[in-house]
């Protein structure tokens, strides 16, 4: 059984999926929609790079055997600059070789495959813990992350932007209601309840707010409201 805090950081939190068998990918896939925000996906370890560089994800699940770069050499290099994000690595074969090097890359398990629903809850849990333990939680945002520990906006080069109160409201709000379209009238409502706010205040605060985070992170749907892909 998962808590509910593990369940709350997960639904936060974005998975890099690394798997060379499509159909095998796809399920995966969608067992792990069920508990976190986002999940990018990679056939190899090449394209796992150069998924972990665009994305950012918050956790890594890989395969050991695939081609052009293997699981092993993959997260070799993802630790040589990130020692704290959780890797899981799946297998279909328990070799011993394969699980010794592991154990040098500190990760949070080594999964035989198929994998069963109970092992892979208690290893998502492990995951969000190293999260919390990390104050780590971070969320894609246009090119660049959201930190929810610190509220703050990290772009593509590692700047880190401070919001004010009403654009954390703002952000937070959109991020909740991923992919939907929030009406103006809407957003207006929830983020001014106690204040009396100019018509064009919703306005000038997408404007500053882009100026931070970049124009793509925040879409206009026609003259209807704004939301988050």
């Amino acid at each position: 059984m998962m808590t509910k805090t593990c369940q709350e950081i997960l639904a936060k939190s974005s998975v890099l999926l690394i798997e060379d068998e499509e159909p095998l990918r796809k399920s995966f896939k969608k067992v792990l929609k069920l508990w976190v925000d986002e999940v990018y996906e990679a056939n190899n370890g090449e394209e796992g790079l150069r998924a972990y560089e665009k994305y950012y994800p918050n956790i890594i699940i890989t395969d050991i055997k695939m081609p052009k770069i293997n699981g092993l050499d993959f997260i070799e290099t993802i630790r040589k600059t990130n020692k704290n994000i959780p890797i899981v690595v799946t297998s279909a074969y328990a070799d011993r070789d394969y699980l010794l090097k592991s154990i040098k890359l500190l990760l949070i398990e080594y999964l035989l495959k198929p994998i069963q629903e109970r092992d892979l809850i208690k290893v998502l849990s492990s995951c969000a813990a190293k999260l919390s333990e990390n104050n780590d939680v971070r969320i894609k945002l246009g090119d660049g992350q959201y930190d929810c520990q610190n509220r703050v906006f990290i772009d593509k080069n590692g700047n880190i932007y401070a919001l004010t109160s009403k654009e954390i409201e703002l952000i937070e709000l959109l991020l909740e209601n991923r992919g939907n379209l929030l009406t103006k009238q809407y957003i207006e409502e929830s983020l001014y309840i106690y204040d009396i706010a100019p018509l064009s205040a919703l306005k000038n605060l997408i404007f500053k707010l882009r100026k931070k985070i970049g124009n793509n992170a925040i879409l206009s749907v026609g003259k209807l409201g704004y939301k988050i892909k």
